[in-house]
């Protein structure tokens, strides 16, 4: 796992909540996953209908989000707003949005968790709100990985399943499905449907789960041998 999504995770998953999380970049995955967690785990369920909102950037103004963020839980000890598509905040980009939320970061509501998810790319570090929202809120950029962290990748979220992978079957993800982790960790749920509980993920597995065995075979990889560029994850 990405070393900020972890410590971010860990923190959240002792219960430690901060007010403003700005979870950015073209790497979506790690997005998803805090801003997921959070939407599922800050609140009770008896308190998510009064005190928990989703918007969407496209449909909302800095000010829209900002009556959310300043209004106090209702019989909870906290609400949370989450923004998704951030990038796509009418005003995110212009003066006056601009310099609304960084008021309201300079002086968050402390019982409100505000998270931005602002995907595909960063903030503007030539504005005042790009160069400023490191040192104001919980402020990541997911880049898209390395081809030799993606073997990592892969063994950690199996690992997280409690599975096991053959070396084979992480060259042939890492390799073919490549550095998309959405899609690489759908490509996993994928091949998991077809893992008996007590064996480790094989080559076989993933290449019948994959649609990639016209690339590979059991031979090439019995051998050492791998078509196309070797992965060099390892």
């Amino acid at each position: 796992m990405d070393a900020a999504a972890k410590k971010i995770m860990d923190r959240i998953g002792a219960g430690k909540y901060d007010p403003v999380y700005v979870l950015q970049g073209e790497e979506t995955y790690y997005i998803d996953l805090i801003s997921n967690y959070i939407e599922a785990n800050a609140l009770s369920e008896s308190d998510k209908g009064f005190n928990q909102v989703v918007l969407y950037g496209k449909d909302v103004t800095v000010a829209t989000i900002l009556t959310h963020a300043k209004r106090f839980p209702m019989m909870a000890e906290r609400q949370v707003v989450i923004v998704k598509e951030a990038q796509e905040i009418q005003d995110l980009q212009k003066e006056a949005g601009s310099k609304l939320l960084l008021d309201y970061l300079a002086r968050p509501l402390l019982s409100t968790i505000l998270v931005l998810c602002h995907k595909h790319k960063t903030l503007d570090k030539r504005r005042e709100l790009g160069k400023k929202i490191d040192q104001l809120a919980v402020s990541v950029a997911f880049k898209k990985p390395y081809e030799n962290q993606l073997g990592e990748f892969v063994i950690g979220y199996l690992k997280g399943k409690g599975k096991q992978i053959d070396d084979g079957a992480v060259r042939i993800l890492a390799e073919y499905v490549g550095n998309d982790l959405n899609r690489l960790a759908n490509e996993i749920e994928k091949v998991l449907i077809a893992v008996p509980a007590n064996e480790p993920v094989s080559a076989e597995h993933v290449m019948s789960q994959v649609g990639i065995s016209k690339e590979y075979n059991i031979f090439e990889l019995q051998k050492g041998t791998y078509p196309k560029r070797p992965f060099s994850g390892f």
